[in-house]
């Protein structure tokens, strides 16, 4: 395993990693930060330079001192070679599998070796697998279209730091003290967007760029929904991707037919999965 810190590998391993998109989205999404101030002090992690064949970006070892927060214990995994990941991953100063944990990335292929190595060192590793939509750019009549929208009743926005409890509060996968900390976070670091409305408090919907440059924690009011605001705000991060050439990306469940016809409508192809694997350690056996 080497660490990766000089500028110029790690713009060489970007260009590399953008022609294995959607597949390397997750770990080029979070190189992107890593080069661009790195707010979340990411590492970017290979198996051998120059010819890599698996690629792991994640917060050094040493910060990750809460073994239950699985929010700050993120990997983002890319590999060449899924039957050569298990090395790679077996390494202890590439995993520390002491900790709760959650890995993700954009291919099905790995389930098998994670499973397989997370089995030496805790319970079954659960597996989410979501369906992946990537927009690469926008057209130049919807940039214009992105700069003539206004509205005398509504505002965008970035989110405040003090708006993360409320964010938290309505995302699926929060609602606890670590996600808050994590959204705080990324409220601190990324792009966010939120609409407003005159008369409201606080914000009637938003969403939130996080530290693989993935549209997070979206969220619309109940009573404001059905009137385009996701939509909008995804043309508008649409806009912000195509500005700096990297292309936007967010995932919905199965089942989830309202997202997808969301992000179909504003012009998001679904391009292949999302995964997401969460990994429990085993409990300390009781002492008699």
């Amino acid at each position: 395993m080497l660490v990766l810190t000089c500028s110029s590998k790690l713009a060489s391993i970007r260009k590399l990693l953008t022609q294995n998109f959607p597949e390397s989205l997750k770990v080029c999404g979070a190189l992107h930060h890593v080069i661009n101030q790195n707010p979340f002090r990411l590492q970017v992690l290979v198996d051998q330079w120059p010819d890599f064949n698996s690629v792991m970006c994640r917060p050094p070892m040493e910060e990750m001192t809460d073994p239950s927060d699985r929010y700050s214990n993120t990997y983002f995994l890319f590999s060449k070679d899924p039957q050569g990941l298990q090395q790679f991953l077996e390494d202890p100063q590439t995993v520390n599998w002491k900790q709760e944990l959650q890995i993700q990335g954009c291919q099905p292929s790995l389930t098998d070796v994670l499973q397989e190595v997370s089995s030496k060192h805790g319970s079954h590793m659960h597996t989410t697998s979501n369906l992946l939509y990537m927009r690469a750019g926008l057209e130049s009549e919807i940039l214009e279209k992105m700069r003539k929208i206004s509205s005398d009743e509504l505002q965008y926005s970035p989110l405040q730091t003090n708006e993360a409890c409320f964010v938290n509060d309505r995302w699926q996968l929060g609602k606890n003290e670590h996600s808050l900390n994590f959204v705080k976070r990324c409220i601190q670091s990324f792009p966010s967007i939120s609409v407003r409305k005159q008369g409201v408090d606080q914000p009637i919907a938003w969403g939130v760029i996080e530290h693989s440059m993935e549209v997070r924690m979206g969220y619309t009011l109940p009573a404001y929904r059905n009137l385009g605001l996701a939509s909008i705000i995804l043309l508008k991060f649409s806009a912000m991707g195509h500005n700096i050439g990297f292309p936007i990306y967010g995932h919905a469940a199965p089942d989830n037919e309202k997202i997808q016809s969301v992000l179909y409508k504003t012009g998001y192809q679904q391009r292949g999965r999302w995964l997401q694997w969460t990994f429990q350690p085993k409990s300390p056996k009781a002492k008699h």
